[in-house]
């Protein structure tokens, strides 16, 4: 039995080679002074400034252009670097089940708060030009269009589902072939790295326009619907922050006090730095040093730490999980949509996915948001909105981000290792 690692050292190699690929900068800060901009245009133009939403078209079309491959190698890339077996196996079972449970609690509480708070509700949007609301699908329907018919026409359609199908089928058939050719999955493991690299550096070069496009979308939004648009867009920061809330102050001190039977301020109080780094940079990858240092103080195995934080850093995205059924709810109640059960299941499963497909970077979400809506057949357009105040919502997310990971190795240490120093982790 071949055992497959992915030691703390290669995991933040890969993180270091991403944010040199994509080093958003001030360009988050440019995309908020856009927005801004563009609602004082908006105002003082009125009407005649919506000959400009053509430089917002540009920006959408980038964004459909990058998404399908960013879709397919990221989670292709991010299936090869989990697989692991012997000791490893028992590590990367027990935060898998803890990703996949984490998942699922907070994209069930974001769709839960966005609709009870109905973020989108009293804006009423017109459809965009060309088109038409997604039709209600049975489940067979969806079990049915999970399936590719080629390996092509998912890329050409933007069919994300069929897209994510064929990801996963390519990175776990790469883990396994590291059982009988580790050179090969090896290979081929940095083959997707390197494209995923190129892939974040053509959204690199996006996001250099991206303050042009916001600009002009935001100038479109308020001289079309004028303040209720904003009134929409302030609702929708409110649900994540309250959805972010719940997570981290209600979830979060159940697993610890609840079911690790430890004491969530002190938790709080050791892992802090990696809080408050997460918070300035809005990057859990740029953040991993410091949660591997504070991770290792809470008396959890040196190599759980080291196996699983870097993968963490890359999938276990919390906030990210939460934040995608609020957008797919939000811009549906503004275009007057109905979801239904059908989109309601893929909303939260593109909640769960997205999290393991977003970018530990500034600005990570706004691509899985992108996905997210070519996925539900919703318009492109709110994502221009997101995009400029992504700002305000990053920080707290990309906060939440980390600090769900050292809980997960909490958890993996103390309840499947059975490997854990809780006198370590009460020493001050």
């Amino acid at each position: 039995m071949v055992t497959t690692t992915v030691s703390s050292s290669e995991g933040s190699g890969r993180a270091e080679a991403f944010e040199l690929a994509l080093r958003p900068g001030r360009r988050p800060l440019l995309m908020l002074v856009a927005t801004l901009l563009g609602i004082v245009a908006g105002l003082a133009v009125g009407q005649p400034i919506t000959s400009i939403k053509f430089l917002g078209d540009i920006f959408i079309y980038l964004l459909k252009f990058v998404v399908g491959p960013l879709i397919f190698v990221s989670i292709a890339w991010a299936v090869t670097t989990v697989r692991a077996y012997t000791r490893l196996g028992k590590i990367f079972g027990g935060f898998f089940a803890y990703w996949l449970v984490m998942g699922i609690l907070a994209a069930s509480t974001g769709y839960v708060m966005a609709t009870v708070l109905r973020p989108g509700v009293g804006l009423q949007l017109p459809p965009p030009e060309g088109w038409t609301a997604p039709k209600p699908a049975s489940a067979i329907d969806v079990l049915l269009g999970l399936i590719p018919r080629n390996p092509i026409q998912p890329f050409l359609e933007l069919n994300s589902l069929q897209i994510i199908v064929i990801a996963l089928l390519t990175g776990f058939a790469i883990a396994m072939i590291g059982t009988f050719s580790p050179e090969t999955k090896e290979f081929l493991s940095k083959l997707l790295s390197a494209v995923l690299a190129v892939i974040y550096k053509i959204v690199d070069f996006i996001l250099w326009y991206a303050p042009i496009g916001v600009f002009a979308l935001m100038a479109n939004l308020v001289a079309t619907v004028g303040a209720m648009g904003l009134t929409a867009v302030g609702a929708m920061i409110v649900t994540q922050w309250v959805s972010y809330a719940i997570v981290l102050f209600v979830y979060h001190p159940i697993i610890l006090a609840g079911i690790l039977k430890l004491n969530p301020l002190q938790y709080w109080r050791k892992i802090y730095p990696a809080m408050l780094t997460a918070f300035t940079t809005c990057s859990s990858s740029a953040t991993l040093p410091v949660t591997m240092r504070v991770t290792r103080e809470l008396g959890v195995p040196t190599d759980a730490a080291n196996i699983i934080l870097p993968i963490a850093a890359t999938i276990n995205m919390q906030a990210v999980a939460a934040e995608m059924p609020i957008y797919a709810v939000w811009v549906s109640q503004m275009y007057g949509v109905s979801l239904g059960g059908s989109g309601t299941f893929i909303a939260l499963l593109m909640g769960v996915l997205g999290s393991a497909a977003c970018a530990g970077i500034p600005g990570g979400g706004i691509m899985i948001a992108a996905m997210t809506m070519t996925t539900l057949g919703l318009p492109m357009e709110p994502v221009g909105w997101i995009a400029g105040v992504y700002t305000l919502i990053d920080m707290p997310n990309t906060m939440l981000n980390v600090t769900g990971d050292p809980l997960g190795v909490l958890v993996v240490s103390k309840l499947v290792l059975k490997d854990f120093d809780e006198q370590k982790f009460r020493s001050k």
